[in-house]
């Protein structure tokens, strides 16, 4: 059985190793540390590994340190509901935010405050396993990835063309779900479902902020995900086209050869290092 969601307190003492082997697993890890007498990682610290992400955590000789831990699959949350289509863009948001912060996730004293009573409430659930246990786990576990981006410490910065900041919340909102959903099928109507624009409004604004339509920003940002999977995969032309959410074949090579001046095919086969 595929796991969903797991919750325990672990504690670490070190006393003849440094490090724990690097790894990757197919589910999320959240660590919450609430006691520590380490300088490396402090009381308060919240930690996230998403799925498939290779890490290895660094910890200091004769330190000790207690740590609420979850491990959680993304299976836990539907995308036909739409809370859980929700938890699953903030997720994406969260993957966007340690990707350059080695895992660590910066929050304010109420923000740890409110964090760590779900953390003791969703364990208590998990222990007891009273009837409904697991549902008020999963919406408990929503309730603390709202609290943190919603956290005045979490700064995710998008920039639009030129690198500019952008200076509209509302089109931040929007380039972080095409960000984190890119590979669907999305139209302008699933924006404005969200975005508090009129439609003419969204288009003259997004143009405004990103120097792109919305279809260019969306055609760029997909062929920039395929150029990446060309790179790093074995994965076909043709899976890959799919996968960065291009629905027709041809019109993947044609936006792609436009954009980087190659075909996709010819790309992959450019990247191939010479033996």
């Amino acid at each position: 059985m595929k796991l969903l969601f797991f919750i325990r307190n672990i504690k670490i003492n070190e006393k003849d190793r440094t490090n724990i082997t690097k790894h990757s697993h197919e589910f999320h890890e959240l660590l919450y540390c609430t006691e520590s007498n380490s300088e490396k990682i402090k009381a308060g610290d919240l930690l996230f590994y998403p799925a498939g992400q290779t890490h290895a955590t660094s910890y200091e000789i004769g330190k000790s340190i207690l740590f609420y831990q979850i491990y959680f699959s993304e299976s836990l949350f539907s995308t036909t509901v739409n809370i859980e289509k929700q938890a699953l863009f903030i997720l994406g948001q969260l993957k966007l935010y340690v990707k350059n912060r080695n895992q660590q996730i910066n929050l304010s004293r109420i923000g740890t405050e409110r964090i760590v009573k779900l953390f003791e409430s969703m364990q208590w659930e998990f222990t007891n396993r009273y009837r409904g246990y697991s549902w008020t786990v999963r919406f408990k576990l929503i309730e603390l990835l709202v609290t943190v981006i919603r956290d005045r410490e979490f700064k995710l910065p998008i920039r639009g063309e030129m690198g500019k900041p952008l200076s509209n919340s509302h089109i931040q909102d929007v380039l972080l779900y095409l960000e984190t959903d890119y590979m669907s099928n999305i139209t302008v109507d699933d924006i404005l479902q969200f975005c508090p624009l009129s439609r003419s409004h969204f288009h003259a604004l997004f143009k405004q902020e990103t120097g792109k339509t919305f279809i260019e920003y969306l055609n760029n940002l997909r062929c920039e995900k395929a150029a990446e999977l060309l790179i790093t995969t074995d994965d076909t032309v043709l899976e890959i086209a799919f996968k960065s959410g291009f629905n027709n074949f041809s019109h993947f090579c044609h936006t792609f050869k436009q954009l980087k001046g190659i075909s996709p095919k010819k790309y992959k086969r450019s990247c191939i290092p010479e033996i």
